[in-house]
């Protein structure tokens, strides 16, 4: 049986969203925490800036340039990840990398985990309107079977 599949993972709306509240959770637990009660904790202002500084984070990591990868597996299973810069750039870079056990499928996200020829290793989360539904179904077949060989 033949296993052969091209994906484009393009960046999920669901993961930006989710970074975004995320975020601003973080951000409403430092207003709490250092101007509604800080009474209520020892280092009521501490905390409030870790707080803010990881909302701050998270909220940098949904605001920026998210990057398209293309996914080829072989009807032997080898696969080749390619990381699109920018739409417009027609350069790419191309890695050949081996999915490494604990990649998981789960009905809405896949955590895809490869290891490239710099001994690496990567996660690429892909998520359900991250890709088309044929896509989805094809790339989930060929993950699920590359993991029943190793």
């Amino acid at each position: 049986m033949s296993i052969a599949v091209s994906a484009i993972v393009r960046p999920s709306r669901i993961h930006r969203c989710l970074l975004f509240g995320a975020g601003l959770s973080l951000f409403a637990a430092a207003f709490a925490v250092g101007l509604a009660t800080p009474a209520r904790f020892h280092a009521g202002m501490l905390q409030a800036l870790v707080l803010a500084a990881s909302g701050a984070v998270l909220l940098h990591a949904g605001s920026g340039r998210a990057k398209t990868h293309r996914i080829d597996i072989s009807g032997t299973g080898e696969v080749v990840l390619t990381v699109q810069q920018g739409l417009r750039k027609p350069a790419a870079a191309q890695l050949g990398v081996a999915l490494l056990p604990g990649s998981v499928v789960w009905p809405l996200l896949m955590l895809l985990r490869f290891r490239d020829e710099g001994s690496r290793v990567h996660v690429l989360p892909v998520w359900r309107d991250s890709v088309g539904p044929g896509t989805w179904r094809a790339l989930s077949v060929a993950v699920l079977a590359i993991g029943r060989r190793q």
